[in-house]
């Protein structure tokens, strides 16, 4: 079992991110072509949904961090099949409606919508719509530190060097970095995209899990 966590808005309130615990590789279709569905104001109803997602999604994740220490595989599937739900839901919905930025859905949605894309199983869909996140990121529909750690997740995930250090695997009771890009030029590449220094970064990862933080990256 391999369980992957990161955490992110480090400034703005902590939220620990389980981004994958799997049995083997994950992946799945895409729902979408990025880009086939103009952006358009999100329905009030879809938002509150989207958030009420969102919120669930949060409240089972300090238990699913606690399943991958002690294993507990029931709890792993049980949210797993809870993330490939809300990741269905939000796949059509960003069909119609394009993605949730803060012009169309507001702040708090397209922050649930995040979460929601980040830790989907459908790790195809995450690939696929990277190029409409980064787009938007540099637009300011969102945040440019969500955009940092999707990137990091497709990267890993595709067994590439991650970027921005965000990810770290749990492996015998410690956080172990997957293997990071240009370690020499990992605070400036963070600093761009509005992420601490590494330093603070894994302070708050020791402090959040209460686990033995690995770093820097043992060679």
């Amino acid at each position: 079992m391999i369980c992957r966590l990161s955490a992110s808005h480090v400034f703005a309130g902590l939220v620990i991110v389980v981004a994958g615990c799997r049995p083997g590789a994950s992946g799945g279709s895409s729902a979408r072509e990025p880009g086939s569905a103009p952006s358009a104001q999100w329905a009030a109803t879809r938002i509150d949904t989207l958030l009420r997602f969102g919120r669930e999604d949060q409240d089972g994740r300090e238990a699913l961090a606690q399943a991958a220490v002690s294993q507990d595989t029931a709890v792993i599937f049980s949210t797993m099949r809870a993330d490939s739900a809300r990741t269905r839901w939000l796949q059509a919905a960003v069909a119609r409606d394009g993605w949730p930025g803060r012009t169309s859905a507001g702040d708090s949605a397209q922050q649930a919508a995040w979460l929601i894309l980040q830790h989907s199983p459908d790790t195809a869909w995450q690939a696929a719509m990277l190029p409409d996140l980064e787009r938007l990121g540099r637009s300011g529909e969102l945040p440019l530190a969500d955009v940092a750690l999707l990137t990091d997740r497709v990267l890993v995930h595709w067994a590439q060097p991650q970027r921005y250090g965000s990810q770290f695997d749990l492996t015998d009771g410690r956080l172990v970095p997957a293997p990071v890009a240009d370690v020499a030029g990992l605070d400036a590449r963070r600093a761009s995209m509005g992420l601490p220094p590494m330093a603070e970064y894994v302070r708050v990862l020791t402090e959040q899990t209460k686990l033995p933080v690995v770093w820097p990256p043992v060679p």
